[in-house]
């Protein structure tokens, strides 16, 4: 009978009354709810006799009203100990008893009262739909509304409400019910309540009795609203779609172990990392161990059980090895997961670092290209400046009070003849030769240093006596006078030697220096291309050309230190946008002499602040001239010394002279003491700087301009040493150097000049970085004032009067 099938698959105590109220049929939970004896005592009970102290229950009429039957009455009865429910189904009635609970009835009963779990049956013979007050809650129908008349005039009228998406397969389903191909179904589908109102409900429904012919007679079913169940499963699947994603673009990859059946899990990301991709993702257990590394494995592996036995996470780097070779870098983050019953899981993630990796080599060799550059020459490759202290000092530590140590200063003889006869690049080879060759005379025995321009240095630390200091003088000279060929000229290189022997004991490291600097004009004063040792003696001779410091200061006095002006452009337009002063002596007897011939005693004698203002006057002398010819006035840089810097009435000086269409910018040269910054020093540059001269910073990339130089004094602009950019044409990747301080000075906020352009393949690697001005001279030579003002624009009236 199909309502033992109902009351059987049910899990409340349930039974099926008929019309006279009595018992004929129930579940063993229900005569076990309401009697002490068997089965069958409890059949042909009526719930009176069953629960006679429920007045309600006396005299049963209530099963004998049909209007109420087909109207889907439900009776809902208190018991001291059960709340009993009955629903019409057909011509019975289904009673179902649910526990009472005393202490909190109210609440049961609001609890019962909204269980969203509605019962229906169809009679195939009688045409009958009968459902329950929950189904028609589930539905939002109406308890007066008439489910028989209304499915008289539409069969298909519940069907309609149903989603378009799912009518078919309900259709198919229940239409199995009916044909009797089916015996049960369950399905979903999604209903709905009202306008733009939709319910889920889980229909499990079964035919329950047959006619004579075997054909379906009575269809019982349960629905259940599964609308929040499936909303949780959206929003999961939303959020599983949402971390599927994210995994995916950011190629992580998820593995599991589980101690329990020693298998493996690798999604698809994980497979690809270890280069298996299309495999299963089920792999053997020791599979991993064999795809690391041989130099990690052993750490790697031991780590791993480590943390499993002490059940923590696990996180570790290491390398795979794929099939083809390859070698990969692997990030591995694990964390164990206790399991009831169980020794546990592991799970994890794999992300393949290796780009990472890559990246951090290449910004730690960046780092230590930078590093070594700020201490090395660019052309030469040789110690710079900054490297020969920090190395003097670093010997002067090691060096016990006796030992010797010999330091030789070496100078080329009329070096400058060949950059101005057969061009920087000339004279760049000049200069590689020659540390070429003290590097191989030298080999371990001490550091070659180019201290700039063309002076190099050698401090020697095996030191075996003088004899063997003056076989190396005179090697160094013989080697350079062999014969080069530059430019299909055969050309031999002069050079003078200035050597000093000390001690371990020396206090004043820039006394050696300066000693060995004597030596050296001793030796050019000699005749050149020679060498000499320092002696007290030479001091008083060999510091200074006398005539030539009279002369100089006679050249001050008489207006004959001019200034050339060198031409600086627009990287991108090529405009003229400023210029660099370069000071000339125009010597009556000797002609126009370059700073290098003069200098040198200038520097022994303290002439060189009186030399930075002469080029101060010439310069806003010739600005002045330019405004008032109707030209515009473009920025002029000039070298300023670090003692003319340092002058205690600087600014006073230059704000008398100063007027409203001058235009200037210090260039500091002798950079190495800007390494440590003192308040006097930002006192001087705030001051320059408000005065409205801008700071440049000379020869930045090599020699004493250093990037802590850089962040100390924070100039307006740096200029990128010539040397840094002589070798483009032979070396392309010189160009990423010159990007990585362009980019540093631009992080500092600073503009970058780039001097020394001599071709136009150096011109073309220039305009490709962040340069905002070009000098050289492929571009513009240094030109008296009156031929570089030609080339100025005319500027509007107003910004020519001078005050």
């Amino acid at each position: 009978m199909y309502s033992y099938g109902l009351i059987n698959s049910l899990a409340l105590p349930a039974a099926i009354l008929d019309r006279s109220g009595k018992v004929v049929s129930c579940n063993s939970k229900f005569h076990e709810a309401v009697s002490d004896v068997g089965e069958n005592a409890v059949l042909g009970q009526t719930l009176f006799d069953l629960f006679p102290t429920v007045d309600e229950l006396s005299p049963l009429s209530f099963f004998e009203k049909d209007a109420d039957r087909k109207r889907g009455i439900q009776v809902e009865l208190f018991t001291g100990h059960f709340r009993l429910s009955i629903d019409p189904i057909d011509d019975d009635f289904l009673c179902q008893l649910t526990p009472d609970c005393e202490m909190d009835s109210t609440g049961l009963r609001f609890l019962l009262e909204h269980l969203d779990q509605g019962v229906w049956s169809y009679d195939l013979l009688n045409d009958l739909f009968t459902v329950s007050d929950a189904w028609r809650r589930i539905r939002n129908v109406p308890p007066e509304f008439d489910m028989y008349s209304e499915a008289a005039q539409d069969p298909q009228l519940w069907l309609d409400n149903i989603h378009s998406d799912d009518r078919d397969q309900v259709w198919s389903d229940f239409s199995s019910l009916v044909t009797g191909d089916a015996h049960s179904v369950n399905v979903q589908y999604r209903y709905q309540v009202s306008k733009g109102r939709w319910r889920w409900v889980l229909c499990n429904a079964k035919v329950m009795a047959w006619d004579k012919d075997g054909a379906p007679a009575k269809i019982v079913g349960m629905d259940t609203d599964i609308t929040s169940i499936k909303h949780g499963e959206l929003n999961q699947l939303q959020l599983y779609s949402k971390l599927q994603l994210a995994l995916d673009v950011s190629g992580i990859g998820v593995w599991e172990f589980d101690t329990e059946t020693s298998q493996v899990y690798w999604d698809d990301t994980v497979l690809g990392i270890y280069g298996r991709k299309g495999e299963l993702n089920n792999q053997p257990e020791n599979l991993w161990e064999t795809l690391i590394h041989p130099d990690d494995r052993e750490a790697t592996v031991s780590e791993s059980y480590r943390a499993f036995t002490e059940k923590r996470d696990f996180r570790r780097d290491f390398r795979i090895v794929r099939a083809n070779g390859e070698i990969r870098h692997v990030r591995c983050a694990s964390r164990f997961v206790a399991v009831p019953g169980t020794k546990g899981k592991m799970l994890g993630v794999n992300i393949d670092v290796t780009d990472d990796y890559a990246r951090a080599e290449e910004l730690e060799r960046a780092r230590q290209l930078l590093e070594h550059d700020s201490r090395h020459d660019a052309l030469t490759g040789l110690a710079n400046r900054r490297l020969l202290d920090e190395h003097t000092a670093d010997l002067l530590k090691r060096l016990n009070a006796n030992d010797k140590f010999a330091v030789l200063h070496i100078d080329l003889d009329h070096f400058k003849q060949v950059n101005d006869t057969l061009g920087h690049a000339a004279g760049d080879q000049v200069l590689i030769r020659v540390a070429d060759t003290l590097r191989a005379l030298v080999g371990n025995d001490g550091l070659v240093c180019r201290n700039g321009g063309d002076e190099f240095v050698i401090v020697l630390e095996t030191f075996t006596g003088e004899k063997s200091l003056r076989d190396l003088c005179e090697n160094i000279i013989a080697q350079m006078a062999e014969p080069m060929i530059t430019q299909g000229v055969a050309r031999s290189i002069g050079l003078s030697i200035g050597c000093i022997v000390s001690s371990g004991d020396v206090v004043d490291t820039g006394e050696i220096f300066i000693n060995a600097d004597v030596a050296l004009y001793a030796a050019k004063s000699a005749g050149r291309s020679c060498y000499k040792i320092f002696a007290p003696e030479l001091r008083s001779v060999s510091r200074l050309d006398v005539t030539t410091y009279h002369d100089l200061v006679a050249a001050m006095d008489a207006g004959h230190v001019i200034c050339h002006f060198q031409p600086q452009f627009d990287a991108q337009t090529l405009e003229i946008v400023g210029a660099e002063a370069l000071m000339r002596w125009n010597c009556p007897s000797r002609g126009l002499v370059l700073p290098d011939d003069f200098l040198p005693a200038a520097q022994a004698r303290g002439l060189c602040s009186r030399l930075d203002a002469c080029v101060l006057d010439y310069v806003l002398s010739e600005q002045t001239r330019w405004a008032e010819a109707g030209r515009h006035v473009p920025t002029v840089a000039l070298n300023i010394s670090m003692h003319r810097l340092m002058e205690p009435d600087l600014i006073e000086q230059i704000n008398a002279k100063l007027k409203p269409y001058h235009s200037i910018s210090f260039e500091l040269l002798e950079t190495s003491f800007l390494d440590q910054r003192t308040d006097e020093l930002d006192q001087v540059l705030h001051e320059i700087r408000q005065a409205g001269i801008r700071i440049d910073l000379d020869d930045f990339g090599s020699g004493h301009s250093s990037i802590v130089a850089l962040q100390s004094v924070r100039p307006d602009r740096v200029k990128l040493d010539r040397m840094l950019i002589a070798p483009i044409q032979k070396n392309p990747a010189q160009i990423h150097i010159l990007d990585a301080l362009v980019r540093v000075a631009r992080l500092e906020n600073c503009g970058v000049v780039a001097e020394g352009i001599e071709t136009q393949e150096q011109l073309d690697a220039i305009q490709g970085l962040n340069c905002e001005v070009v000098q050289g001279f492929y571009l513009g030579r240094p030109v008296l004032s009156d031929d570089f003002a030609v080339n100025l624009p005319r500027a509007i009236a107003a910004k020519n009067k001078t005050a």
